[in-house]
């Protein structure tokens, strides 16, 4: 997540995603990034109760994420999110296969 969010290029992750979630995932980042997301700010490690993702199990890693917004005539607005990223080993290497982003109200 680190890399993901904080470093914030493509290159820095693009190996450790799987290449059918390749598309997806350079979108997630780019999408974060606009928002104002540039941190990461926990995490809990790896969980063994999340939801079942396709192509991967009930195992994921669990990350909190956060940062500003500019609100026109709003002002800045601060952002907490949770990211949650489903590995699978493929390839011969532990890869993303599967992700979900959800803002956490403040």
């Amino acid at each position: 997540m680190h890399r993901l969010v904080e470093v914030g290029t493509w290159r820095a992750v693009e190996a450790d995603v799987s290449p059918q979630l390749k598309p997806e995932l350079r979108d997630f980042q780019t999408h974060i990034t606009r928002d104002g997301i540039d941190r990461v700010v926990g995490g809990t490690g790896v969980r063994h109760d999340c939801p079942p993702a396709v192509n991967a199990g009930e195992d994921c890693f669990v990350y909190l994420v956060a940062g500003r917004q500019v609100v026109p005539a709003g002002g800045v607005r601060d952002l907490r999110a949770r990211v949650r990223i489903w590995p699978a080993y493929t390839g011969g290497r532990w890869r993303v296969v599967n992700y979900d982003y959800d803002m956490l109200s403040r």
